[in-house]
C-alpha cells in the first residue's frame, strides 16, 4: 500500500511505527491548537496553523513543517504532515529532520524506516541523530547500506566517530572518501576528535596537510593551544587568520585570561568591539569569569553596563555570571539585585545565590533561599552540606544528609570532608567506611580527605591503608592525592616516603611545596625547608600564606631569628601578604624559643589586631622555657580573659609558682582552677599494634605490665642523659 496516497494516516503503517503521544490523528481543529504548543517568541514569525494552511501547497506544507521542527513544536510538525494530500521525500524528509534535531531518535528512525522513498538527505538526517547520541554502531550500519554518499555523508560519520574518540576509524575514513570532500568538513571533525583527547599534535598535523582550511579550523586549533597554555603559538597562529569570527575572538580572549595574561585579554575584548564583531553571551560571560577570578570588580561593573546597553540584561547565563562576581568581591547587595531582576531562574541561579551565602559564611540566608527553591539539585544540597560543616554546625549537616533524596561520591565527600575540618578524624572514618559500604567510590578529594584525617590522628596503617586504596583505583596520581600522602606521610613522622612522594609528582602545584616545607619544619629540618623555599621562588611558583607559616616554623625549631624577621617581613614588602594571627603566633614563637621575651612581648603589643589566646600562649610557653615569672603572669592574665576555661594556662602558671616557692600563689591558682572545675588533659599518645590502636596517657598504669613499661622507659631515659652528656 502507498503511504503517500492515503488520506487517513491512522491506518497507515506510519501511524503503528511513531509513538503513541505523537501518533498521527490529529483533525483540523486539533491542528489549530497545536500552535499553542509553541513558544511566544517564535509563534509570530509562523503562518497560522488553520484550514488554508493545511491545505495549502506541498511547498508550503514542507517549510511549515521544517519551521515548527525549528521552534521545537514537534506536535505541530506532525499536525501538517498528517493533513497533507500528497507528501513528497522532501515531506518525510522534513519530519524526519524535526524529530531528529529535537533529540527524539526513536521517532526519526520510525519515520525513516516508513518512508516509501528515501534521499540521501534522508539518510543523513538518521546517521547524523545517531552520531549526536554517540549511537556509532547504528550509525555506521546506515552509513555502510546507503545507496548513495556525498560530503555530508562522509562528514557525519566522520564526525561521530572523532566525538566517540574512535579516531583511527576516522582517519580510515577520511583516507578512503574522495579527497575533494576531505577538507574542510571531515578534518575539522579530526581537529576537534585529537583536541578533545589532548593530542595537540596530532590536531597540528591534520591541520598542516589540510588543503583547504576553513574559520572552524583555524578556532579550533586557536583553542586548542590555548587549552594546552601554549598561548604564543596561539597569538602566532590568530594573527594570521585569513577570517575570524566571534568563536576565534572569544577562544584567544579566554585564553589570555586563563593563562594570567588579563591585560592582554581585555585589549583584545576591545579590539573585537573595534572590529565590529558581533559579542555574543559567550564571549560577555569570558570576561565576567576572568574580572571574578582576579577580582577586577571595576571592569566587571563595566561589563555589567555593557550586558545590559546590549540587551541582554535577562539573559539567565550571564545573571549567574554576575551573581558569582558581586559574591566573589563581597558585594552582597548587588547580587541580591541581580537575582532579583532576573526573569528567568534556572537551578544554577539559585545555587549560585546559595553557594554565594555559604562562601561568604551568611549560612542562614544561604538556607532560607535552600527552602525556597522550587526544585534542587545535588548541588543545593551539598553547599549547605559544606555551609553547616564551616560553621561546626555537624548535627544540622548531618540530618540534612539524612533527607537527601539522592547521595553521590560529592555529598558523602562533602561530609568526611565537614568531619576533618572540624577535627572530628575518628568520625571522618566511620563515614568514610560507611560511604564504601553503600557501593560509593571514592574520588580524589574525598581520598585526600580520609588521609587528612590519618594525617590529624597520626595513624600510619590506616593512611597506607587509603594510599593502597587510591593505588587500586588508579587515583593515586590525582595531585590532591599526592599532596595529601605527602602531608600524611611527613606528620606521621615517615619523612623519607613523604620526599619520595613529593619527588614523583610530575606537575607539582604551591599546595605541594607547601606540604613539604611544613614537613621538613615539623621534623625540626630548618635548612631543607629554606632550601625547598628558595628552590620554589627560582622556579617561579609563589609563595602563599601557608607557605610562609611553614618558613616561619622551621625558622623557629631551626632558632633562626634573623632569617625568620626578614621572611616575615618579605611577606608584606615583597609578596603583599598581610600577616594573620597565625604568622605573628609564629614570630612570637620564634623569639620566644631564642630567649627573646621583651622583644616577643613588644611583637604583641605592636598587632594590628587584637591578640588571640594563640599569640599570649606561645609567649607563655617560653616564659615557662627561659622561666620569666613576672612576664608569665601577665600572659596567662590575657588567657584568663580571652579563654577563662584555659586549663593549661593555670596548670602552666602554677607549675611556675611552685619552682619559684610561692606556695600561696600556686594554692590560689589552683583553687581557682578547681573552682571553675578545670582539669588539664593529661598528655596522650597511642600506637597501632596488630591493627588495633592502644590509647596511653601520662602517669598511665592501666596496663596489666605497667611495672615493667616504667622499669624499660627509666632505663631509657638514662641512656639519653648519658648521651645527652657527649653532645
Amino acid at each position: 500500500m502507498n503511504l503517500v496516497r492515503l488520506r487517513r494516516p491512522s491506518s497507515s503503517s506510519l501511524g503503528r511505527c511513531l509513538p503513541r503521544p505523537w501518533s498521527p490523528r490529529l483533525h483540523c481543529s486539533d491542528a489549530a491548537a497545536a500552535a499553542d504548543h509553541i513558544p511566544q517568541a517564535k509563534r509570530g514569525s509562523l503562518p497560522s496553523l488553520n484550514a488554508r494552511s493545511c491545505c495549502a501547497s506541498r511547498v508550503q506544507s514542507n517549510s511549515l513543517i521544517t519551521r515548527h521542527g525549528r521552534a521545537g513544536n514537534l506536535r505541530g510538525a506532525q499536525a501538517v504532515f498528517d493533513k497533507m494530500p500528497h507528501r513528497d521525500v522532501i515531506s518525510w524528509t522534513a519530519l524526519l529532520t524535526a524529530y531528529a534535531e529535537n533529540g527524539d531518535t526513536a521517532s526519526a528512525r520510525a519515520v525513516f524506516d516508513g518512508m516509501p522513498k528515501r534521499n540521501t538527505a534522508s539518510w543523513n538526517a538518521m546517521i547524523t541523530a545517531y552520531t549526536r547520541d554517540l549511537r556509532i554502531r547504528e550509525a555506521a550500519d546506515l552509513f555502510g547500506r546507503m545507496p548513495e554518499k556525498n560530503v555530508v555523508s562522509y562528514g557525519a560519520m566522520t564526525s561521530g566517530f572523532a566525538r566517540a574518540g574512535m579516531l583511527r576509524e576516522a582517519e580510515e575514513l577520511c583516507a578512503e572518501m574522495p579527497p575533494k570532500w576531505r577538507d574542510p568538513i571531515a578534518s575539522n571533525a579530526l581537529i576537534s576528535g585529537y583536541l578533545r583527547r589532548g593530542e595537540l599534535e596530532e590536531a597540528v598535523i591534520v591541520f598542516q596537510r589540510m588543503s583547504v582550511r576553513d574559520v572552524v579550523s583555524w578556532s579550533s586549533l586557536v583553542d586548542g593551544y590555548c587549552k594546552h597554555g601554549q598561548i604564543d603559538e596561539a597569538r602566532k597562529l590568530f594573527e594570521t587568520m585569513p577570517e575570524k569570527n566571534v568563536v576565534t575572538w572569544t577562544s584567544m580572549i579566554r585564553g589570555y585570561m586563563k593563562g594570567g595574561l588579563w591585560e592582554d585579554g581585555f585589549l583584545t575584548f576591545l579590539a573585537m568591539r573595534r572590529d565590529g564583531v558581533s559579542i555574543n553571551t559567550i564571549t560577555l560571560s569570558v570576561i565576567l569569569d576572568a574580572c571574578t577570578d582576579l577580582a577586577r570588580i571595576g571592569e566587571g561593573i563595566q561589563i555589567h553596563g555593557l550586558i545590559l546597553s546590549m540587551g541582554f540584561g535577562c539573559d539567565t547565563f550571564l545573571g549567574n555570571s554576575l551573581i558569582n562576581m558581586y559574591f566573589r568581591v563581597d558585594c552582597l547587595t548587588d547580587a541580591k539585585i541581580v537575582f532579583a531582576n532576573m526573569e528567568k531562574k534556572d537551578v544554577v541561579s539559585w545555587n549560585s545565590m546559595i553557594t554565594g551565602y555559604v562562601q561568604t559564611d551568611r549560612i542562614e540566608e544561604a538556607h532560607m533561599l535552600f527552602e525556597q527553591m522550587p526544585t534542587r539539585d545535588v548541588v543545593s544540597w551539598t553547599s549547605m552540606l559544606v555551609g553547616f560543616s564551616n560553621r561546626g554546625q555537624l548535627e544540622e549537616s548531618v540530618h540534612l544528609f539524612r533527607e537527601m533524596p539522592q547521595k553521590d561520591d560529592v555529598a558523602w565527600t562533602a561530609m568526611v570532608s565537614g568531619f576533618v575540618g572540624n577535627e572530628e578524624h575518628e568520625t571522618a572514618f566511620r563515614w568514610f567506611v560507611q560511604m564504601l559500604r553503600e557501593g560509593i567510590l571514592p574520588n580524589p578529594f574525598s581520598l585526600s580527605s580520609i588521609l587528612s584525617a590519618s594525617a590529624g590522628l597520626t595513624m600510619l596503617n590506616q593512611g597506607m591503608q587509603v594510599h593502597a586504596c587510591a593505588v587500586k583505583m588508579y587515583l593515586e596520581s590525582a595531585i590532591s592525592v599526592q599532596n595529601s600522602l605527602v602531608s600524611m606521610y611527613a606528620k606521621c613522622g615517615n619523612l623519607a616516603d613523604a620526599c619520595q612522594i613529593f619527588l614523583s609528582i610530575r606537575d607539582l602545584n604551591i599546595v605541594s611545596m607547601n606540604s613539604m616545607i611544613t614537613g621538613f619544619a615539623q621534623h625540626g629540618l630548618a635548612e631543607e625547608a629554606l632550601e625547598l623555599f628558595r628552590k620554589m621562588q627560582t622556579n617561579g611558583y609563589k609563595p602563599n600564606q601557608v607557605t610562609f607559616l611553614g618558613v616561619l616554623s622551621a625558622c623557629s625549631h631551626g632558632g633562626l631569628v634573623e632569617e625568620g624577621y626578614m621572611h616575615f617581613q618579605s611577606m608584606s614588602s615583597s609578596y603583599g601578604i598581610e600577616p594573620g594571627p597565625d604568622h605573628y603566633t609564629c614570630m612570637v614563637d620564634l623569639l620566644g624559643r631564642a630567649g627573646l621575651l621583651t622583644e616577643a612581648a613588644e611583637l604583641i603589643g605592636s598587632l594590628p589586631f587584637d591578640p588571640h589566646s594563640a599569640v599570649w600562649g606561645a609567649l607563655l610557653g617560653a616564659c615557662r622555657t627561659h622561666f620569666d615569672l613576672g612576664l608569665a603572669k601577665h600572659a596567662a592574665g590575657q588567657i584568663f580573659e580571652l579563654e577563662p576555661d584555659n586549663a593549661t594556662a593555670y596548670a602552666v602558671l602554677s607549675e611556675m609558682y611552685s619552682l619559684a616557692g610561692l606556695r600561696k600563689d600556686e594554692e590560689e591558682v589552683r583553687a581557682a582552677k578547681r573552682s571553675k572545675g578545670l582539669r588539664k588533659n593529661r598528655g596522650c599518645s597511642w600506637v597501632t599494634l596488630d591493627n588495633r590502636v592502644c590509647v596511653f596517657f601520662a602517669g598511665d598504669k592501666s596496663h596489666s605490665e605497667w611495672r615493667e613499661i616504667f622499669a624499660l622507659l627509666s632505663v631509657i631515659s638514662r641512656e639519653i642523659e648519658e648521651i645527652s652528656c657527649y653532645i
